[in-house]
């Protein structure tokens, strides 16, 4: 079953890989890095689990929620300085400048 699980680990790895090397847009290479977070933090609690380590696995579990938040602020950010940098950009095509 180790083998199983850590083969799952390590395809969501070289999932978020391929993400970060062949993609030039900022939102994909963002998720990507949040599967290879993700994936590590997988494999270190799967490790953790076979060995006996059966106590860090909270740990494990907290990180991963709070990573996951972390997308989501990171989300908004972009989206809300995305906003307003297209915001500006049509003032600027109407003629006004407002900064």
């Amino acid at each position: 079953m180790f083998e199983i699980e850590m083969l799952f680990a390590f395809a969501f790895f070289a999932l978020g890989l391929y993400g970060v090397s062949s993609r030039d847009d900022f939102l994909r290479i963002f998720f990507s890095l949040e599967i290879l977070i993700n994936s590590i933090i997988m494999m270190l609690a799967i490790s953790a689990y076979h060995l006996g380590l059966a106590q860090n696995l909270v740990l494990s579990y907290m990180i991963i929620v709070i990573a996951t938040l972390e997308a989501g602020v990171g989300l908004v950010i972009f989206s809300a300085s995305n906003k307003i940098a297209n915001i500006k950009s049509a003032d600027k095509l109407r003629g006004e400048d407002n900064e």
